[in-house]
């Protein structure tokens, strides 16, 4: 094929009519080695090419310009609200917390901070419903040590893997437990409670309305030898209810939850898990003064969590605001009242908590013979 015909096969004009028609190359004229009839325009084929060119150039440039305005909207993170999932419901310590955090939080992203409380199976609901969101940095969930224990032997199965499915973003905060009766319960140190529980095998119950309450309640039965009762909650406030309503006997709850109530004269705690007293309740006595042996420290905490594959510059957009506002005193004060200590990290210090925590949870599961539900 000679390279006239190459060249009008490859804009599909008609090789019967090559010698009428001349080419548009790198902007010039070139003239076939034939001469057009009199009488016949030369300018058609000229027309065709001059519009495939600025047809092509139009075309270009829109792709050009779609492509930089999706660089710039990705740079630009965020441009819409942003959702933090909550594993628990209205009026839980965590909701609270992550409520003093949002407000600052939206202000600097310049962008809304939407709660969205989804509490419900030991937070499986939360974090299996981020696992599966769109991995762009919208959707984000407050997890708590659950999204490591669930798989590690709480329950029975889950459909989400704590490494694979979630980008780490920082650490938030950590706080301990406290064993708590209602105030109108005749028990006012753990010894009494332990002597009733001996006298009483199979009738006493334990609530638990997060990791922590099934855990320690756990430990407690196997720690003075007497079978407990077990009675769950979604979360932390209707087991709350329950234990002021009589209903159940005794709970394990995080410090942030127990503050309010044992100043408002609802509760009595009876016990720390942290290793040494707290500044909120200073008189209760810890694990150790008690002399009961066989019970594990292990402390509650909050990360913060997106889908597997987020974009860079939204982990860290967000990782430096979270960090810089629990660094702020005002916030950290109002923490500490709560019995929660700030703790913000980079993301691969969280990711190698994660997997140091998910170790821990495998081991103390298998120690204490704690059954998955």
């Amino acid at each position: 094929m000679d390279p006239g015909r190459a060249r009008s096969a490859a804009v599909k004009v008609c090789p019967a009519r090559l010698r009428e028609q001349h080419f548009i190359v790198g902007g010039s004229t070139t003239e076939t080695n034939q001469q057009s009839p009199p009488g016949r325009t030369e300018t058609s084929m000229n027309f065709h090419f001059a519009g495939t060119a600025r047809h092509f150039s139009r075309g270009f440039t829109a792709a050009l310009l779609l492509g930089l305005a999706s660089l710039a909207a990705h740079a630009q993170f965020p441009n819409k609200p942003v959702r933090l999932v909550v594993p628990f419901g209205p009026g839980s310590a965590t909701d609270t917390f992550l409520r003093i955090v949002a407000e600052p939080l939206g202000t600097a992203l310049g962008q809304s901070v939407v709660i969205d409380n989804k509490p419900g199976a030991m937070s499986v609901l939360a974090v299996e419903h981020v696992a599966k969101s769109p991995p762009d940095g919208y959707t984000v969930v407050a997890a708590t040590n659950s999204i490591v224990a669930n798989p590690a032997g709480i329950l029975r199965s889950v459909n989400y893997d704590p490494f694979r499915d979630f980008t780490p973003i920082t650490r938030l905060a950590g706080t301990s437990y406290v064993l708590v009766v209602a105030a109108d319960q005749p028990w006012r140190t753990l010894d009494e409670l332990v002597a009733h529980a001996r006298a009483n095998p199979g009738k006493l119950n334990y609530a638990s309305g997060n990791l922590g309450g099934v855990l320690y309640g756990g430990m407690l039965q196997k720690s003075i030898g007497v079978n407990m009762v077990h009675v769950p909650f979604k979360s932390t406030p209707p087991a709350l209810l329950e234990l002021l309503a009589g209903r159940v006997h005794i709970m394990f709850t995080d410090l942030a939850t127990a503050s309010g109530q044992v100043k408002a004269g609802k509760v009595r705690p009876l016990l720390a898990t942290a290793t040494q007293r707290t500044a909120l309740f200073p008189d209760v006595p810890t694990i150790a003064e008690t002399g009961i042996r066989g019970f594990a420290d292990m402390p509650a905490w909050w990360a913060l969590y997106g889908p597997a594959g987020m974009p860079n510059d939204a982990v860290e957009r967000l990782n430096r605001e979270v960090t810089t506002i629990l660094q702020r005193p005002d916030i950290r004060s109002r923490l500490l009242a709560m019995g929660i200590d700030a703790v913000p990290s980079s993301p691969q210090v969280l990711a190698d908590f994660t997997r140091e925590q998910s170790q821990n949870y495998v081991r103390l599961i298998k120690e204490f013979n704690i059954q998955p539900e």
